[in-house]
């Protein structure tokens, strides 16, 4: 096998790698196992054709091609710790020639690149709001609209009312709106179907037809009428009124478990929104930290690792519409758009996203952030006694318990390290940490908490599907810590920083 190294750019380098039939003899025999069975030869049972039979009719190439799934990964990671490289992420690999020599191309990132500003500097005021008695109102409000019911009435419609009609919208001879015994809410301001349709129907009474003009939205679905005016007819058969409790003491009895009084019932709500107000600012306040942490640094990350982010953020979007049984292709389509033109929208907050994991990784760094081995076990138990209280679901198996091996170990080592520099970093933003690195004195020193032994090796070996061009999305930072990472940030922490 001979390697070319060409020059670091953008923190990624391009490997070429040559192999002779020596290098390949080991991903033709895979290639000839997998072919095998499934042969048919005149004069032997399927699967049982001789050696030199199959590889007169598949060929060498044909062959290697059924083991790229093997080979790809296993050369290029073969090439990689040949040429002493720390990886960053996962390599991109072509096929550039396969005669007379396979010659293979891997962009390999290296670990990103980051140095960090005057961080012990930062300082963010992010107070929670005050609540007022407006604010408890409002939520009275709500509450009080969510427990109304709604009554028919035979007066005309009016802006509120939850009507049921028939009508059609009429374009240039053609419907863009056919609607049958329809329920519809007159929101004030509401702009479907068309912008002031609510509004055109107050006063109108029931089963009376009413026809007026309007137009058309300019993001209506169907572009080519879009800003036209549509002829609109429509008839209402029913018209309901919503009817709202009065509050009182019988209202407040009625909520949740019960309230003794009215006065019970606001002090709850007054609980409720302060607590609100305090989550917001403190989410407020970590995120207007993290933001002054990386505009204060300066990185360079490898193209390809945003690609992976990229690719993980688009997977968790198929994965949640895959829950309501919509495939993203569908989605797309419906919506005009693209996987390209996703991939473009989404690219700047994966930048962003793996920029904060390489800013919070660098600061655990400098700071002298350290996981001392009791506390990886104690929250391994801690949420593995969680997952055995949980109440067995009907459809489906009890929580598993998280396995006790070097990759659950490792994973919540690192949870508990992004938990604590978290801390620190708001402890810097609030002014009240030392203006020294944190070390921790309260355990022994312990070697593994710098350089975990229980680290699993990250090689190309180890990427899923690593044909040519096929880049798979990062893992999670603590996939097996069953929710522990809940103040981890949502952004790839598998990329170290240098």
């Amino acid at each position: 096998m001979r390697i070319t190294q060409g020059e670091t750019i953008e923190r990624q380098l391009v490997l070429r790698i040559e192999l002779d039939d020596q290098d390949t003899a080991p991903y033709v025999e895979i290639g000839y196992r997998k072919v095998r069975p499934n042969v048919a030869h005149p004069g032997f049972r399927k699967g049982k054709a001789p050696r030199h039979i199959i590889m007169q009719r598949f060929g060498r190439e044909a062959l290697l091609n059924e083991a790229l799934d093997e080979m790809l990964p296993e050369i290029t990671t073969k090439a990689i710790e040949a040429q002493e490289l720390t990886l960053g992420g996962i390599p991109s690999v072509q096929i550039v020639a396969g005669q007379p020599e396979l010659t293979l191309e891997a962009t390999v990132p290296l670990i990103p690149h980051i140095e960090l500003g005057p961080y012990l500097d930062i300082r963010v005021q992010s107070d929670a709001p005050e609540i007022t008695d407006d604010d408890i109102q409002k939520r009275l409000e709500t509450l009080q609209a969510s427990m109304s019911s709604w009554e028919p009435v035979t007066r005309p419609a009016q802006i509120g009312d939850m009507v049921t009609l028939t009508g059609k919208g009429i374009v240039n001879g053609n419907a863009v709106m056919d609607e049958t015994d329809t329920v519809y809410l007159m929101a004030e301001d509401a702009d479907r179907p068309f912008p002031g349709f609510a509004e055109a129907l107050v006063g109108a009474e029931l089963n009376q037809p009413q026809e007026f003009d309007l137009t058309i939205a300019e993001n209506f679905p169907v572009q080519e009428v879009a800003g036209e005016p549509v002829q609109v007819s429509v008839t209402i058969t029913e018209a309901k009124e919503r009817v709202l409790p009065e509050l009182d003491e019988d209202f407040a009895n009625s909520v949740g478990e019960g309230y003794d009084s009215l006065d019970a019932l606001r002090e709850q709500i007054k609980s409720e929104l302060t607590a609100e107000a305090d989550a917001e600012a403190s989410e407020s306040l970590r995120a207007k930290a993290l933001q002054s942490l990386i505009d204060g640094a300066y990185a360079e990350i490898p193209p390809l690792i945003i690609d992976s982010e990229v690719n993980r953020m688009i997977n968790q979007q198929a994965q949640v519409f895959a829950q309501m049984n919509i495939r993203l292709e569908d989605y797309l389509r419906s919506t005009g758009s693209s996987l390209a033109e996703l991939r473009d929208q989404i690219r700047d907050e994966a930048e962003t996203r793996v920029k904060s994991s390489v800013a919070l990784g660098k600061l655990g760094e400098t700071e002298d952030i350290q996981v001392h081995d009791g506390e990886v076990e104690a929250r391994i138990q801690l949420v593995n006694e969680r997952r055995a209280a949980l109440p067995q679901t009907q459809t489906g198996p009890p929580a598993e318990p998280l396995p006790l091996n070097d990759e659950t170990r490792y994973d919540v080592r690192q949870t508990i390290r992004i938990e604590k520099t978290w801390e620190r970093l708001i402890a810097i933003a609030k002014g009240e940490a030392a203006d020294q690195p944190q070390t921790q004195t309260d355990e022994p020193s312990d070697a593994s908490a710098d350089a975990p032994a229980d680290a699993p090796q990250n090689q190309a070996a180890d990427a899923p599907d690593a044909a040519p061009e096929n880049q798979a999305a990062a893992p999670d930072a603590a996939s097996g810590a069953d929710g522990a990472d809940a103040d981890a940030p949502d952004a790839p922490a598998q990329n170290q920083a240098s």
